[in-house]
């Protein structure tokens, strides 16, 4: 299991097996999930996000839309009216509602951002 994943020993009764592997998973208080496939069995660790994970995840995701704010909040110094945010992965797009002018950034690490809405006024 420390590799996330196990399947059963050939020859091994994989209803058995799957039973032992959810009592020790209760011992070790970890989530397991079992499958059974023919005359095997697999087990893999549930991917459930842990709870110092979280927060990891939290911290990350709200730092990302505060730049996101920072960015839409300069163009609208330049009188741009930027409206949602389309995201593909870490990168993203925004457009002004009245002249087109585009916002692109790519936020992670270190936030890179581009797009006329951030450095030309809105006509």
């Amino acid at each position: 299991m420390h590799r996330g994943q196990v399947s059963s020993p050939a020859g091994v009764d994989p209803e058995t097996w799957r039973e032992q592997i959810r009592h020790q998973a209760r011992q070790d208080k970890i989530r397991v999930i079992t499958r059974r496939d023919g005359t095997r069995a697999f087990a893999a660790l549930n991917p459930s996000v842990a709870d110092k994970r979280a927060g990891e995840l939290m911290q990350r995701a709200l730092a990302r839309g505060l730049e996101l704010q920072r960015l839409a909040q300069t163009a609208r110094e330049l009188g741009h009216k930027p409206i949602g945010w389309l995201r593909s992965d870490d990168e993203y797009v925004s457009v002004c509602s009245s002249c087109g002018a585009r916002i692109y950034a790519r936020v992670g690490a270190k936030t890179v951002d581009d797009g006329e809405a951030l450095t030309d006024p809105c006509p």
